[in-house]
């Protein structure tokens, strides 16, 4: 049975989150080190677009096998392009990508926290009066936000080449009709929308790992595995819980037209 302690701290934890966001943006307002910021977006770009790539490249594979099979039926295989480039591009692989970019850089920045935390690395920056949100969390978020977008579009490309290998050389399908029925059913609009999905679960996955690892009060060196931890449930069950928000808000409008 969960504690009263327990369901209180997760009732206020939005509240909490709220609340750590608005202090990293003032801190982050007098300027990051522009170093440390460019070092960890590089890093994250390095450790994260090859996890997006090879999840979204099968999934973009399984979309099709899947929609080939379900159009076979009506003699229409060919056009599984277009299932795979409307469900893929707006919501499969971009959801994938916040997913992977949670999995992979939501655990790390919250474990780097979380040790800082524990060896009191933090405490000293403070000691030294300095800010520890504009040195060590602002940073972050700034190369999660940057990040979010890039793993979109990687995702996007990854999946679309996955669809048109299974479908060509699997499935047999003409190589024109699956590449036109791929790319007739993604406008540049469905880039943009992905693009801005990327900036919002790039900026979501920041700040729930950095909140996670930089506000835990657990000491001990099992807490940086409990904050990573934490940091990837809460921040995956955020990402989907965004993505929906999104679809709704932009392509939601479209059903009621």
């Amino acid at each position: 049975m969960p504690r009263v302690a327990d369901i209180a701290i997760g009732v206020l934890w939005p509240l909490r989150v709220s609340a750590f966001l608005a202090r990293t943006v003032v801190a982050g307002l007098r300027g990051p080190p522009a170093k440390d910021t460019l070092m960890l977006t590089v890093r994250l770009l390095l450790r994260s677009i090859p996890v997006v790539v090879i999840v979204t490249f099968f999934a973009g594979a399984m979309l099709t096998v899947q929609a080939a099979v379900s159009l076979s039926g009506f003699g229409a295989a060919s056009m599984s392009g277009l299932i795979v480039g409307f469900g893929g591009v707006r919501e499969v692989f971009p959801l994938l990508a916040g997913g992977s970019l949670a999995a992979r850089t939501g655990a790390e920045l919250a474990s780097q926290l979380q040790a800082m935390r524990v060896t009191r690395q933090v405490e000293a920056l403070e000691m030294m009066g300095l800010d520890s949100l504009q040195l060590l969390v602002a940073p972050r978020i700034i190369a999660c936000i940057i990040g979010g977008p890039l793993c979109v579009v990687a995702a996007m490309v990854s999946g679309l080449v996955g669809a048109h290998i299974i479908g060509v050389f699997q499935l047999g399908i003409d190589r024109g009709a699956m590449w036109g029925a791929l790319l007739q059913a993604v406008g540049t609009v469905d880039v943009i929308v992905g693009v801005v999905k990327g900036l919002v679960l790039g900026l979501l996955v920041g700040v729930v790992a950095t909140f996670e690892g930089f506000c835990s009060d657990e000491t001990g060196p099992r807490s940086v595995g409990r904050a990573a931890n934490r940091a990837v449930i809460r921040s995956m069950v955020v990402v989907c819980a965004a993505s929906l928000a999104l679809s709704m808000l932009i392509y939601g409008r479209l059903v009621q037209t």
